[in-house]
This record gives C-alpha cells, sequence and structure tokens, in this order.
C-alpha cells in the first residue's frame, strides 16, 4: 500500500510544540521502567552498543547511557534533538545523537548490539515498503545476532476500544482535545489535537498505520529478521488479543 501523495505530515510535527503537548505525558518513572523492561528483553551485557531509532528528545537514549551502555540516537527532528541535548546538559549526561531517517541511517553496517522502535514509530510512514525499508536498515547496522525491539500500539485492542473523541488536562494546565477517526481498510488512524494555554492556542494534525501482530510478522520476515518473540506489554507477559501494546523482540541471524 502506497503512503499519500503531498509532503508527508511528520516533517514539521515534531516541533516544539509536540514537546510540549508529550513530555508531561512520559514522566521519568515511566521512561526507566521501560528502560528496565528494554534491557532485559534485549539481553542487553554492559557497555551494548544501542541505536535508539527515532529517539524524539532522548528520554530512553539518555537513560540507557546512564545505566552503561553506548547509546545513540537518530531522528529527524532538529526541535527534539536539541531538547536532548539541553536534557543531557542539565543533567551532566552524555548524548550521541545524529539527525537522520531512520529509512537512511548514516552508520556502519554491524555497527550496534541492539536497535530500539519505539511508541508506534514505525507507524508514520503509512506504507509497507517505506517501514520495510526501515526495518531494512535497522538489520543492516545490527551485527549478526544482535536484537531490534520494536513497540507499538496493539491494533485489536485500539479497534476494541477506539475513542472518537477524547480529552485532557496537562499538568501546567494546557487543555487538550483530539478528534480521530479510524479507516478499518487502510488501518490508520487520523487524529486532530487542539489545545489551549491561556490565550494560546494551537492545532495538529496526524495520521498512525495501527497493525495487527500479523502484519508486523510478515513485515520483520521480509527484512530478515527471526526468530521473532512477541510480548504484550513491558512486563513480559504473552501478548492477548486485548493485550495493550505490542512489544516485539526480532533477531539479525
Amino acid at each position: 500500500m502506497s503512503a499519500p501523495s503531498g509532503p508527508p505530515w511528520w516533517r514539521g510535527y515534531f516541533d516544539d510544540a509536540y514537546f510540549l503537548l508529550h513530555d508531561p505525558l512520559f514522566p521519568e518513572e515511566m521512561s526507566r521502567v521501560e528502560v528496565a523492561a528494554m534491557r532485559e528483553m534485549l539481553g542487553l551485557p554492559d557497555g551494548a552498543r544501542i541505536l535508539d531509532a527515532p529517539s524524539g528528545w532522548g528520554r530512553h537514549t539518555l537513560l540507557f547511557e546512564e545505566a552503561g551502555h553506548h547509546a545513540v540516537g537518530a531522528d529527524l527532528s532538529p526541535a527534539l534533538l536539541a531538547r536532548g541535548k539541553a536534557a543531557a546538559a542539565a543533567g551532566g549526561g552524555r548524548y550521541r545523537a545524529a539527525a537522520a531517517d531512520i529509512r537512511a541511517l548514516p552508520f556502519r553496517d554491524g555497527a550496534f548490539d541492539a536497535v530500539v522502535n519505539v511508541f508506534t514509530s514505525l507507524g508514520l510512514f503509512l506504507s509497507d515498503d517505506e517501514d520495510v525499508r526501515a526495518l531494512r536498515e535497522a538489520f543492516r547496522v545490527l551485527r549478526p545476532g544482535g536484537k531490534l525491539l520494536l513497540e507499538s500500539m496493539h491494533r485489536d485492542d485500539v479497534v476494541a476500544q477506539y475513542a472518537e473523541r477524547d480529552a485532557w488536562v496537562l499538568p501546567d494546565g494546557t487543555q487538550v482535545r483530539a478528534r480521530r477517526r479510524f479507516d478499518p481498510v487502510t488501518g490508520i488512524s487520523h487524529e486532530v489535537l487542539r489545545w489551549r494555554r491561556g490565550e494560546e492556542r494551537g492545532e495538529k494534525r496526524h495520521a498512525l498505520r495501527l497493525r495487527t501482530a500479523t502484519e508486523i510478522d510478515g513485515l520483520l520476515r521480509r527484512a530478515g529478521f527471526t526468530p521473532i518473540e512477541y510480548y504484550g506489554d513491558w512486563d513480559g507477559s504473552r501478548l492477548e488479543r486485548d493485550s495493550p501494546r505490542l512489544v516485539v523482540v526480532a533477531a539479525r541471524p
């Protein structure tokens, strides 16, 4: 399935406004739980070389580095990369990151022991072929025996309780409203976010390709990964129809 024509929605979406709307949703405690789970699922030894792609503002990259790994981030957003650099400087940590498209990574073959791709990032391109390109790049930069950890919303669970309207208030008082529409043929969820912070108002629109485990399994095998393991949450529980998320660990033979 091909992506729609026109500029991709994600090209300018991940800016400072995105950060301000999403950073409060991911407290440090949550990020630490996720990193601990990823280290366990991947079986990472001390000093493992990890690529976090896309890395956003480095909430996982920085914690992998803190845990004693050689962590590198890759992301297309200058705004989010700058946020990660600022966070590292404020905390006295080290932040290594490259401005890069995950479909064309600027790293040598076999450079990493593990690659992580989380927060339904594989769904941004809306295209099987483009997502396979990204997976083949992850495969390429992994050493033989290295592993990819992929985390995504679980389509089976999302569709069962799909919320066409939602609203929440951030800690700083920002009011956020969401309207969504799901296309069951393409598997794409379209969302409009509108927010208000005092006199400031804004709007963002995005689309995500939500996939079943069957679909993701097919993409991973097209990219060359095997064996592949599936989990239903960060606690390592078995993937079920109503699991809240889909976590996959796939190896490069």
